[in-house]
């Protein structure tokens, strides 16, 4: 899909990920290794009362379907980052993230020939809780000329 296919507002619902305890281990154990995602006899006695998902891999997850969903293929030239990101809950082993991504806005890059889209996730478990929720940005290749 090139940038004229793009429309503000459209949505786009992710496939759903099921988190379990040995995703949350190895993601941390190599990415995020603070005790809270790692051991599960003090996380226990932390704060949340048990192991929870680093952020980071809470967003590596939705990210990762975002890519599946093909939306932009190979039309895609990279982005120039997050804008915020909001952990909002923990997720916990065995919960079931459902991601909906909207784009708030496209526009023509005004000093490079591609188009900037914006995304907008945002992501609940499997009670409709929020648990993430972050905007970006987006570059994406315009319609070669003479492709309709």
């Amino acid at each position: 899909m090139y940038f004229e296919e793009i429309r503000e507002g459209q949505q786009y619902r992710l496939e759903p990920i099921t988190v379990t305890l040995q995703d949350i281990l190895e993601f941390a154990k190599r990415y995020d290794p603070q005790r809270i995602h790692t051991d599960e006899e003090f996380a226990t006695t932390g704060p949340y009362g048990g192991i929870i998902a680093s952020g980071y891999h809470t967003l590596s997850l939705v990210w990762s379907r975002w890519i599946e969903a093909d939306v932009m293929g190979d039309a895609s030239m990279g982005g120039p980052g997050l804008e915020r990101v909001q952990w909002l809950r923990p997720v916990r082993p065995g919960d079931t993230l459902y991601a909906t991504v909207t784009i708030p806005t496209a526009r023509l890059s005004r000093s490079q020939p591609k188009g900037i889209i914006g995304i907008h996730f945002s992501v609940v478990n499997q009670e409709g809780d929020p648990v993430m929720e972050t905007e970006g940005a987006a570059f994406i290749q315009l319609r070669p000329s003479g492709q309709e």
